[in-house]
């Protein structure tokens, strides 16, 4: 089976050996994905949780993409959050996202991220039907 991959940000993927997305056949999964303006970018919505939901799950999509999957194709995802009173602006972007998508879902709150403006972090699996 052929793997596709892409390459997590060259400051991580050379420390800790991972990828952004990886997909062999027609399993896929997204790391943990945070609101940069791309993988090395700024943060976008720094104080903003509900913004930074958003621009995580554009980053995913963009993730997705060049995978060659889509949102449609994600059966799981997880939220880890840092403050649970984000509970709700979260829950609406990715309701905007996955509202009829539906994936299993798990939210996770944590202690905080390796860049402390970030508020929110997701990672998605994915799975293509075969055509």
């Amino acid at each position: 089976m052929t793997r596709k991959q892409l390459a997590a940000p060259p400051q991580f993927a050379d420390q800790f050996g991972y990828s952004q997305a990886s997909r062999i056949g027609n399993m896929i999964a997204v790391s943990g994905t945070a609101p940069r303006a791309d993988l090395v970018g700024e943060i976008i919505g720094k104080g903003d949780v509900y913004q930074q939901s958003v621009q995580v799950l554009k980053n995913i999509a963009a993730s997705l993409e060049a995978v060659e999957a889509s949102l449609k194709d994600v059966i799981r995802s997880r939220i880890y959050i840092t403050n649970m009173e984000h509970l709700w602006d979260i829950g609406r972007a990715h309701q905007e996202v996955f509202g009829e998508i539906n994936p299993a879902t798990s939210l996770l709150h944590v202690e905080g991220f390796f860049d402390p403006d970030v508020l929110v972090e997701m990672e998605v699996d994915a799975y293509l039907a075969d055509s």
